[in-house]
């Protein structure tokens, strides 16, 4: 329901844009209006012009502890009203000119968050010109702000501006350009930030356990969800997270029901490590058969396993092959010279003396001797060319595929298993290894699926993929292009990298992504846009390969640092955003209150409903799936475009890389799988009225225009339709 106060204002707009008073009729010349404090009383004119004016909902949210916002140019403001404010507020205060919002210092400093929720009427001094916004703040925490209209009995989120940076002690502050059009022009929900599927007819859609079309592989049909067991969902309070938790929250990931589009729709999952380690990441393994007690039990992963299955999901373990924990049995026992495994490890009795391929150190000394470790101390290598470590490895493969049902591996540090002297990375030892074990994982599982993290240019990683060595590999190249692409507004730059990619690699059989567990939050490398993000996910998600997301990606995670991008998942508002009963194992990200699924799982403008629609439309359209590619011209760097055909379908994608809308533009392509003829465009993702697409025999076309104006940040997805004569 409605407030009285949002009644009222929502009154004052009627008579300001009619130019009549409630009680006059509408043809009327009279403007009676009370004007605010301190303003005059606007003079009665014959045939007042219609002024322009915007009632918009302000929510301005801080970890600060002090922020202020500031209407320097553009418009006014001639009425405000507190909605709400945060209990822990010190400072929630409107002024003439200003709002102010403030905590105590030290809940800032501790990463606390609060806000203030107002609504404001806006008039508009010069449609010509930005709205111009001034944010200030103290040298501590960032900033939100979001602006909402009112558009069929709800508020919709038109902007969000998040800001982190601090230039320094004291004072900072950020100025803010809006054009007036996002607040004063009707909502075109084209162009808003997300919107609903239409009612198009899905074309060979994913239902159960993807299966695999065209004659790809299950995985070119899956989505996959890469998950920090530790900090996802705690079912027993000890502020740990667990896999009986991750059970629990299956339907949130996949609820098993392709009818419904409450779910993420996520088909895939990647545990990071499960296995008992003295380290909070995992990656230090002293049980390559044994769960992490923190974690639960072997039954606590098998029944998540089987619960995962019914919902149409596969689970894939990450696994290290090339390293153990300093305190795994086999270490403390090889640190005697006269024990059987003194050659499960790598040592020399004096140092080599060399570093590692990016310039670390590798040899560490331990009672006169040095044992080899590519990463640390605490990790050291294991000796894969001797033939007993092998047979340990390959049996932990083995129990794992057979005994428990997992269905693949991430591969952990898959350069780097073999070393040839100072050779450290991508020997031809690795390779032949890596030949050698495919066969045997193969014969146990078929189906089986090996991811590999190979962290190299894509020439490298494609040595790989030849299909003899993975099935995969992360493509690590096109997820520092797509960042890059969009910071810089240059599409170009990710284009480029789109099409190396599907060029170099047989088909599809790359893993794509954003980010992940070792590198900044993507919220973080994109300046805390969610607009940005939502540009990024389009990208990701429409793009050939398999793509894989970060756990939290989808709600706006922040962190910066190893020891800040596996924080708690954010799952509501509520005490430790509904992570744990108990007091997390490690603090949550900023604005937290905001950034949560509860938060965002019914606003159709927030980057969870925009992940959804992305992933409902690559569940449900197999060209967005296995589609071969062909990279469009656009003629404006500004704007992405990529095609997608498959055996049924064709689809047309288009996104606006930055904040300004596209009108100059022309789509060219020399060639294509589109067969010649006729193409009608219809909408899978987005609105509006496309023109016909004319292919000539190569499939090509030239400066088509599908449609007059791409807004900011905007993704269409069309499915091309041939037009079959009568």
């Amino acid at each position: 329901m409605r407030s009285p106060r949002l009644i009222m204002l929502g009154a004052l707009i009627l008579i300001l844009i009619c130019g009549c008073s409630p009680s006059v009729p509408a043809n009327t010349p009279t403007l009676v209006i009370s004007s605010p404090v301190g303003a005059k009383s606007p003079t009665t004119t014959p045939e007042p012009p219609a002024p322009e004016i915007a009632l918009v909902r302000i929510r301005l949210a801080t970890t600060s502890d002090w922020t202020t916002l500031s209407l320097v140019a553009g418009a006014t403001w001639l009425e405000h009203d507190l909605i709400s404010a945060s209990d822990e507020v010190t400072t929630a205060e409107i002024y003439d000119n200003h709002f102010v919002l403030g905590q105590p210092i030290n809940r800032a400093e501790d990463s606390g968050s609060v806000e203030m929720i107002t609504e404001t009427l806006f008039s508009l001094l010069d449609s010509g010109r930005p709205l111009v916004f001034l944010i200030e703040r103290g040298h501590i925490g960032s900033t939100t702000l979001d602006l909402s209209l009112f558009v069929e009995d709800e508020w919709v989120v038109v902007k969000t501006i998040n800001w982190g940076d601090i230039a320094g002690d004291g004072a900072n502050e950020f100025r803010v350009e809006i054009p007036p059009e996002q607040l004063f022009g009707e909502i075109d929900f084209a162009s808003a930030p997300n919107w609903q599927m239409t009612d198009i007819e899905p074309v060979d859609p994913v239902t159960g356990m993807p299966q695999g079309t065209d004659g790809f592989a299950w995985w070119n049909d899956t989505i996959f969800y890469e998950i920090y067991v530790r900090s996802f969902s705690d079912s027993d309070g000890d502020g740990i997270g667990d896999l009986n938790g991750i059970t629990q929250k299956l339907d949130y990931l996949n609820d098993g029901d392709p009818a419904t589009t409450t779910d993420l729709g996520i088909t895939g999952i990647w545990l990071m490590p499960i296995y008992s380690s003295p380290t909070v990441h995992g990656y230090n393994v002293t049980d390559f058969k044994g769960v992490n007690p923190q974690y639960g039990t072997l039954d606590d992963l098998k029944n998540l396993i089987d619960a995962a299955h019914q919902r149409g999901i596969r689970i894939i373990l990450d696994f290290m092959v090339g390293q153990s924990s300093n305190q795994h049995p086999w270490f403390i026992n090889a640190r005697n010279p006269a024990s059987p495994y003194r050659d499960w490890y790598i040592w020399e009795d004096d140092n080599p003396g060399y570093a590692g391929s990016w310039g670390q150190p590798v040899w560490f000394e331990h009672n006169g001797s040095y044992f080899y470790s590519t990463y640390s101390e605490y990790s050291p290598d294991l000796n894969l060319n001797n033939p007993e470590v092998n047979q340990e490895i390959r049996e932990a493969i083995r129990f794992w595929l057979e005994d428990v049902g997992v269905d693949g591996f991430r591969l952990d540090s898959a350069k780097h298993v073999i070393e040839e002297g100072e050779i450290q990375a991508n020997s031809a030892a690795t390779h032949a290894w890596w030949k050698d074990f495919r066969p045997f994982y193969k014969e146990i599982n078929p189906q089986a699926v090996t991811v590999g993290e190979i962290w190299e240019h894509t020439s490298i990683n494609a040595e790989y993929l030849q299909g003899d060595e993975f099935d995969l590999s992360f493509e690590f190249s096109l997820a520092y292009e797509i960042v890059k692409a969009i910071n810089e507004e240059n599409a170009d730059i990710v284009s480029e990298q789109v099409g190396l990619s599907y060029s170099s690699i047989p088909p599809l059989q790359f893993s794509t992504f954003l980010t992940n567990h070792d590198q900044d939050r993507l919220m973080d490398q994109l300046g805390y846009s969610t607009e940005k993000n939502k540009a990024a996910a389009s990208i990701l998600l429409t793009a050939p390969g398999v793509p894989f997301l970060y756990y939290g990606e989808e709600v706006g995670l922040q962190g910066e640092g190893l020891g800040n991008t596996r924080r708690p998942m954010q799952w509501s508002g509520d005490q430790f955003a509904g992570f744990t009963t108990g007091t997390p194992w490690q603090p949550l990200g900023f604005d937290w209150e905001y950034f949560n699924v509860a938060n965002q799982n019914d606003n159709q403008a927030s980057m969870l409903s925009h992940y959804r629609s992305l992933i409902q439309a690559r569940n449900q359209h197999v060209a967005l799936r296995v589609g071969d590619l062909s990279v469009v011209i656009t003629g404006n760097d500004a704007l992405y475009s990529i095609i997608r055909v498959s055996q049924e379908e064709a689809v047309l994608v288009l996104i606006n890389l930055t904040g300004e809308p596209v009108m100059d533009y022309r789509l060219t392509m020399e060639d294509s799988s589109l067969a010649e003829g006729n193409y009608t465009p219809v909408a899978i993702l987005g609105k509006g009225e496309f023109a016909p697409l004319l292919a000539n025999s190569s499939g090509g076309f030239f400066q088509y225009v599908p449609i007059p104006e791409v807004p900011p940040y905007a993704t269409f997805i069309l499915q091309i339709q041939r037009d079959v004569p009568e």
